[in-house]
């Protein structure tokens, strides 16, 4: 085999190409004279220059090298007031620090070097820039070529900007380009490039110092390279540096999240964690992750969350715990360069420069289609573990296009897994991760003890449900929507069309009741009810928020809105926190007594310190009201139970005109009391609203129909 065998580019871009795999490491294996001009000479770039003589060595070539070295205004001072020469200066402080090498990523590359001065396969020259005196200058000999020539004596030159560095093959944005001796029009090129490097070496060219190293250095790489061991010597080994530092001690778990990490670990490491909000399931998700990183050599983790703020919550608990990654990355749309990092880090966790990386990107992202293809397209050997967090999320149509096959391990979270109405992307997302699930719910953390405090996981709670009416304008709009939904829905299973405006018919209505004017006024009443108004949470319609506001500010309540528009880029405006983040820390710190929130604080948004919570819409969806509860229940430091008003509508019977409608309104009530009963069940007065509830269900439900109208 020869150079004319390898499928050569004429340039190379290390930042849309591999010219580490794609052109040094194939040609030097095909390689018996190597000659490299290289940059700033020390004991360190020294050895880093010569990583890839492992072809060379194999081939019995040899290698010739030019290293530049800077002298500054310092040095050149010294050199003056000492008497010394600038070869004797460099050689002195190469010689200084080569005691000093500890960084075994280097002490292989000079045991190699030493290996080949002494087998007379490597000879070695420093280049210096000149006045017209001779005198030593302040600049740097820059230039950049590599000259290549194989058995067969074909010839290959490349230059450009790239260094002789692990950060120039592997890391820096460079190029240079590449010709071919045996191909017409380029071999003039090689040929100019063999002639300039063959001028340096010589020392014919002006302004310009080449002077072979000292017999000293020569005796102390020898003496280093008598340990060198040729038959352990790889291309890949070059590219290694010191094992990350893994976290050896397991990270302390509960029972139950021992529990979890087992049945993970047994099921293929593949599992759905259904958790309750407030009971670790980021830490028991991160334990399963340090079990990978103690039994594999690399590993990539990908933690996909709703949020932007959620991707900062994880990376501080990764911190917390003392993990570490050779590097971390935030891919979302807070990152411009995220796509070209992900290659980079892929890269060099592929040439074991990187041992482990991990990704924070957001639900958005991950299901891009330049994520799914870098991760598609990746080495197939590194190992990656995907954490899909608020799992229920990913199985939505364009969401569920990112979970790949090429994720290994898989964990998903959620305090609620399954998506409501939605049979079809629940089995994808439970089939996904491994047909199986651990559980921890509500009822479990509100009854377990937590050995560390001496209490329950999650804090007791009273529930308080508020009833509340239409307006006759609302019920008009919300009787009249009714009949059409009604007539409709025989038609919705007939067509797309006709499903979609049956679907947009029902959402219509079900802002009616998210929004109903009366909860301003029962609001204003649940305020008035609360002796001092702090650490609270108001969950309200976007079409409400404003009023909600604009009454709290009425009552001297100092809020502030909590929505999707608020920023996600951390800022210098905010010492280089998030606006969320922010907002949540102002809140956490008493400066905010109230945040008005939409849906985004419905998911792993993480207060400890809110207590009270008033729902003012809400829908029967599970997930929805876990999701609120677990907002206000999570335990915290002088917190002995969190409270939580639900706002409820209850339909207006003697305003309705006929019984057909009575009858449907009863049926939604019904689902809409499941949902309230299901909430209560969890509480500390729950008995006491059971009273409540049963009550209004027999005066609803059961009462006098013949005097309704």
């Amino acid at each position: 085999m020869s150079f004319k065998d390898l499928d050569l580019s004429l340039k190379y871009d290390t930042s849309i190409s591999d010219p580490l795999h794609e052109f040094y490491i194939p040609v030097l294996e095909q390689s018996v004279v190597y000659s490299r001009i290289a940059g700033y000479f020390s004991s360190s770039s020294l050895a880093i220059a010569a990583r890839g003589i492992a072809g060379l060595i194999r081939n019995g070539g040899k290698m010739r090298l030019i290293a530049s070295h800077h002298l500054t205004d310092q040095d050149l001072q010294v050199i003056k007031d000492t008497l010394v020469t600038p070869q004797q200066y460099v050689e002195n402080i190469f010689l200084e620090s080569m005691g000093e090498l500890e960084d075994r990523f280097l002490q292989d590359h000079i045991k190699a070097l030493g290996w080949m001065i002494q087998h007379d396969l490597l000879q070695i020259r420093l280049a210096f820039r000149t006045d017209s005196n001779g005198e030593c200058l302040d600049s740097l000999f820059h230039q950049k070529i590599g000259i290549f020539f194989d058995k067969q004596g074909h010839s290959i030159s490349f230059s450009g900007s790239i260094n002789e560095t692990a950060s120039g093959w592997i890391h820096n944005v460079e190029e240079f380009k590449v010709f071919s001796g045996w191909v017409e029009g380029q071999n003039a090129y090689v040929e100019g490039d063999i002639q300039t490097f063959e001028e340096y070496w010589n020392n014919v060219r002006s302004n310009m110092s080449i002077i072979p190293v000292s017999e000293a250095v020569h005796r102390k790489l020898v003496s280093i390279g008598n340990s060198f061991d040729i038959n352990e010597l790889s291309l890949v080994k070059y590219f290694q540096k010191s094992r990350s530092s893994k976290l050896k001690k397991k990270i302390s778990l509960f029972t139950y999240q021992q529990e979890a990490v087992s049945k993970w670990k047994s099921n293929g490491c593949r599992l759905l964690f259904e958790m309750a909000t407030g009971t670790g399931k980021t830490r028991t998700a991160l334990a399963c992750v340090n079990e990978l990183i103690n039994e594999n050599s690399k590993l990539v983790v990908i933690v996909a969350s709703p949020q932007n703020t959620l991707s900062r919550q994880w990376e501080s608990e990764v911190k917390s715990l003392g993990m570490h990654f050779d590097d971390s990355i935030i891919a979302d749309g807070t990152n411009r360069t995220w796509r070209d990092d992900l290659r980079d880090d892929l890269r060099k966790i592929s040439v074991q420069f990187y041992d482990t990386m991990i990704v924070y990107t957001t639900h958005d992202t991950y299901c891009s289609k330049d994520f799914i293809d870098i991760f598609s397209e990746s080495n197939p050997k590194i190992p990656i573990c995907f954490i899909g967090d608020e799992v229920h999320g990913l199985g939505a149509a364009v969401a569920k296009t990112g979970l790949i096959e090429r994720y290994n391990y898989r964990i998903g979270l959620s305090a609620t897994p399954r998506r409501w109405f939605d049979e079809i992307g629940t089995d994808l997302i439970v089939k996904y991760f491994g047909d199986c699930s651990f559980e921890f719910t509500i009822k479990d953390a509100l009854t377990t003890i937590n050995p560390l405090t001496n209490k329950f996981f999650l804090c007791d709670f009273n529930y308080y449900p508020v009833f509340i009416q239409l307006n006759d304008e609302e019920l008009e709009k919300y009787v009249k929507l009714t009949n059409i939904i009604t007539k409709l829905t025989s038609y919705s299973s007939k067509s797309d069309e006709y499903a979609s405006a049956w679907e947009n018919l029902i959402f219509g209505r079900a802002d009616i009741v998210k929004s109903a004017q009366n909860k301003i006024d029962a609001l204003r009443k649940v305020l008035g009810s609360i002796d001092n108004v702090k650490d609270t949470l108001i969950f309200s319609s976007p079409e409400q928020i404003n009023e909600v506001v604009r009454l709290l500010d009425q009552n001297d309540i100092v809020a502030h809105r909590f929505t999707q528009n608020q920023g996600c880029k951390p800022s210098d405006r905010y010492n280089g926190l998030t606006e969320r983040q922010h907002l949540i820390k102002c809140f956490k710190d008493g400066q905010y007594q109230v945040l008005v929130a939409i849906t985004c604080l419905d998911e792993g948004i993480d207060i400890p310190s809110a207590s009270t919570a008033i729902i003012m819409s809400s829908s029967t969806n599970p997930r929805e009201y876990i999701q609120r509860i677990g907002r206000v229940i999570r335990q915290a430091e002088n917190k002995p139970k969190a409270t939580i008003f639900d706002f409820v509508i209850e339909p207006s019977l003697k305003r309705l005109l006929t019984k057909e409608f009575i009858k449907v309104e009863k049926k939604i009530f019904e689902k809409e009391m499941t949902r309230v009963k299901d909430m209560s069940s969890y509480s500390a007065n729950n008995a006491e609203v059971n009273g409540l509830l049963n009550d209004k269900m027999e005066e609803i439900l059961h009462g006098d129909q013949d005097n309704l109208y």
